[in-house]
């Protein structure tokens, strides 16, 4: 038991680091951050797959490509755009957070799953923490549909995992799929005459945090809590991450949380509750 504990709270933390990460490279354009993070992670990954010396089929790399685009160019293209835009890192990680209600969805209507009623109680509550939270966004246009492209693009890349259900060692998927995400965000910001970034103290650090933390260890992270404690808990378990990051940026940032946020924090600590809860008792679908 303590065990999944500790991957569900390295989960939440680490993967709740990179919506902070945004917010540290300060002026340095969105697309170069993304580009070099990827330079930099694949580079790393890329000696463990020297050391691992992995068989991959033609099918098992064209689904990592295909998870990456969804979970990393889709998802982190939209998290980092949507920031850059002006929206606040807490209100992005609480929109991307109703991946659990969306999968959820998705496995009664394909799959069939099982869904108790206490369960679909804590989804709603979700649904309930993100409208306390983002609040009104009038003003914003189209930034708002930003962060729901990162949530369309993530609850996507859960679905394939659940019906392909892969094998790939952890470090493998992740390397493929962060070579992908480095062509993508490297021609982006290319095009875009944002690859040439000036190198800085603070933009080191906010590599380091973001291809360290938020990279392999958050996405490393992400694949152990799947495989250990299944997609039901671990996507739940996204309904923290809000939570956590208005911790990290008012240590990190000194951004104060609204009342509106604490009130949507508060919800979301509910509805977790019920759907874990609800989920233990055996009654729901396992992979869900």
């Amino acid at each position: 038991m303590w065990r999944s504990w500790a991957f569900g709270a390295l989960f939440v933390l680490l993967w709740s680091s990179g919506f902070v990460g945004a917010e540290l490279a300060g002026s340095t354009p969105w697309q170069g951050v993304l580009a070099w993070r990827y330079v930099i992670t694949t580079g790393v990954l890329a000696l463990m797959i020297i050391l691992l010396r992995p068989t991959l089929t033609r099918v098992e790399v064209g689904r990592q490509i295909a998870l990456g685009l969804l979970a990393h160019v889709v998802f982190l293209g939209g998290v980092f755009a949507a920031q850059g835009a002006g929206l606040a890192p807490g209100t992005v990680a609480l929109v991307c957070a109703l991946q659990p209600m969306l999968v959820t969805v998705v496995g009664a209507l394909g799959w069939g799953d099982r869904i108790p009623g206490r369960t679909w109680w804590g989804l709603a509550l979700g649904l309930v923490a993100v409208v306390l939270t983002v609040g009104n966004p009038r003003g914003l246009g189209f930034v708002v549909l930003l962060p729901v492209a990162s949530l369309v693009g993530l609850s996507a890349a859960a679905i394939l995992e659940r019906r392909w259900r892969p094998r790939t060692h952890v470090a493998v998927a992740l390397a493929t799929q962060s070579a992908v995400s480095a062509a993508v965000f490297v021609t982006w910001a290319w095009i875009g005459g944002t690859l040439a970034v000036e190198v800085s103290t603070q933009l080191v650090g906010a590599l380091a945090w973001l291809v360290a933390l938020s990279g392999i260890g958050g996405y490393g992270a992400f694949v152990l809590c799947l495989r250990h404690l299944g997609a039901s808990t671990t996507s739940t378990l996204l309904y923290l991450t809000p939570a956590v990051t208005t911790i990290w940026v008012w240590g990190m940032l000194g951004e104060r949380p609204s009342l509106g946020a604490l009130a949507g924090l508060t919800v979301a600590a509910v509805a977790v509750a019920l759907v874990t809860t609800a989920r233990s008792g055996g009654s729901a679908a396992s992979h869900p």
